[in-house]
Order: C-alpha cells, then sequence, then structure tokens
C-alpha cells in the first residue's frame, strides 16, 4: 500500500512537472480574435502569474481554494483593464465588464486547497468580448504588469482573422503592438457596411414610409379600377 501510494504521488508530481516544462511558469498566452464590429480576446495565466498580479489567497493559508478564485475575479478583471492597455482606431478604449473565466483542468470547482506547487501547472482563460458600433479598424495593446509579474514575464500573443495567425511576443522590453485589421480596404467588408448603412433607416422615417404607402394604397386601387372601367368603356 506504501509503494503505491509513493507511486502515485510521485506520478503526479513528474505530471505537473512535465506541464511547467512544457509551458513555462512565466509564460503567459493572449489569443485575439478581431472581426468588423467586434473584439474578442482571451488571456491565458498560471495561477503563479495571478497570484503576482492581485490577492487571491484571502485567508494566508498558503493555498488556493476555488471559492478564493471565483471571489478574485472582478479584481482580476479590473486589473486587466488597468494594465493592458487598449486603444481601438486610435482612441483610448478598456476591454470592459463582458469577460468569462474558464478554469482548465478537470473538476476545478471540486478541487481541494491547492498549495502554491500547484500553482505554475494550473491555467485560467480570462476571455473578453468587446462590442463596437464603428468598423474596427485597427488597435493597439501594450502590457504594464511586468513590475508585479517580473521582468523575465512574457506574452505568446496570437492574432487570428480569415483563417490565418499572425504570432506576436509581447515583454518587458517588447510591450506593446499595433494590429491593422485591413477591414477599412476589404471590399466585402466595405459591401457589407455599405448595406448596412442602406438598411439603417430612421424610425421616424419608416413610420412615415408606412403611413405614405398605406394612403397611397386606395388610391393606386382606386386608379387601377378607374382605368379598367374606362378601357371597358372604350372597347364598348
Amino acid at each position: 500500500m506504501k509503494i503505491d501510494m509513493i507511486l502515485l504521488s510521485a506520478i503526479a508530481l513528474l505530471t505537473i512537472s512535465n506541464r511547467a516544462w512544457a509551458h513555462p511558469a512565466d509564460q503567459s498566452e493572449m489569443t485575439v480574435k478581431p472581426a468588423p464590429h467586434e473584439l474578442e480576446a482571451r488571456f491565458t495565466f498560471n495561477l503563479l502569474t495571478v497570484t503576482k498580479m492581485i490577492r487571491v489567497d484571502a485567508d494566508g493559508d498558503g493555498k488556493l481554494a476555488f471559492d478564493e478564485l471565483k471571489a478574485a475575479e472582478p479584481a482580476l478583471t479590473d486589473y486587466l483593464n488597468q494594465q493592458v492597455k487598449l486603444e481601438v482606431n486610435q482612441k483610448p478604449s478598456a476591454w470592459g465588464s463582458k469577460v468569462r473565466f474558464d478554469y482548465l483542468w478537470p473538476n476545478a470547482a471540486a478541487t481541494p486547497p491547492m498549495p502554491e506547487v500547484e500553482y505554475a501547472a494550473r491555467y485560467v482563460d480570462v476571455t473578453f468580448t468587446l462590442p463596437l458600433e464603428k468598423l474596427l479598424e485597427d488597435f493597439w495593446i501594450t502590457f504594464e504588469i511586468f513590475e508585479q509579474t517580473g521582468t523575465m514575464q512574457t506574452i505568446r500573443g496570437m492574432f487570428h482573422q480569415n483563417g490565418e495567425v499572425l504570432e506576436v511576443p509581447f515583454s518587458f522590453q517588447e510591450p506593446e503592438y499595433t494590429y491593422d485589421t485591413g477591414f477599412a480596404e476589404d471590399p466585402f467588408v466595405q459591401e457589407a457596411e455599405k448595406k448596412a448603412r442602406e438598411q439603417a433607416v430612421n424610425p421616424a422615417e419608416t413610420a412615415s414610409m408606412k403611413t405614405g404607402w398605406w394612403l397611397t394604397l386606395p388610391l393606386l386601387v382606386l386608379l387601377v379600377l378607374w382605368r379598367s372601367k374606362a378601357a371597358r368603356h372604350r372597347r364598348t
């Protein structure tokens, strides 16, 4: 029995070590998917990085419970809005509060409090969806997290558009990047924008047009009947 327990513990530690080696503890990821009127960004951090950004261990026992992670979500949302700067179409913007958290290990909600040795192997996705009224032409992102996470921290940025992926590394030395979507020059996007503008009729004008149509319809019917009667008289 003791041998089995030792073997299981060794396998668990080896699994955690392999994951940490495959994905360095000081590397995070950002996946961005621009659309003509929406910007989606998914940030992937391990819990070790998150604990450097904000306080998660509320009771200070050196372990992270799932309830503590859930309670820290608003603080992490605010932190990313403040420390990951965003400009859209060359104007200051923010990621906003439309955000989803996904904890990337099995049965996360049932996980017992995790010791610090496990932080680097546990990952969380934080996904923002930013709706836009105007056409998304370009956006600028800069990370100001390195004072908290350390100058060795890197972010692997991946920009997905039209089936292609552009990889851009972010670091203490290169914390920013401007992405040009090309939507302003895309003929298909421009045609869709034109149709949307044509369909976006003023509600008052639409009501006026409907009223005018219903007033005009009886007159058209009378005109057709009169012309039909006149035609019959001519034929007679």
